[in-house]
């Protein structure tokens, strides 16, 4: 289940927050909030957040030692690009709403 969620990890942490601003640069204005990061790294970060917990609470194990740190590097991945979407979406909060 773990290797499945992969890709969906993948695309949670490399999305970008503003979609404009990865493709022209630039101080670019995204009021469509960065719902692309949302749908992949909610559902991302609540599958590889269980099996952390679940394989940290085994951790005398090797092999669930491994898995719980595999699982807290996604999930710290992925928390910091899901971070970085709301940041982002406060920021332009004003200015969507001011257009």
């Amino acid at each position: 289940m773990l290797l499945l969620g992969i890709p969906l990890a993948l695309f949670g942490a490399l999305a970008p927050p503003n979609e404009y601003k990865a493709i022209f640069g630039g101080n670019a204005l995204d009021c469509d909030s960065p719902f692309g990061v949302y749908l992949f790294a909610v559902p991302a970060f609540v599958l590889y957040g269980v099996a952390l917990v679940i394989n940290g609470l085994r951790w005398r194990r090797t092999m669930n030692l491994v898995v719980a740190i595999v699982c807290l590097g996604i999930c710290a991945a992925v928390a910091m690009n899901l971070a970085r979407a709301i940041a982002e979406d406060r920021e332009q909060a004003e200015a969507c709403q001011a257009r």
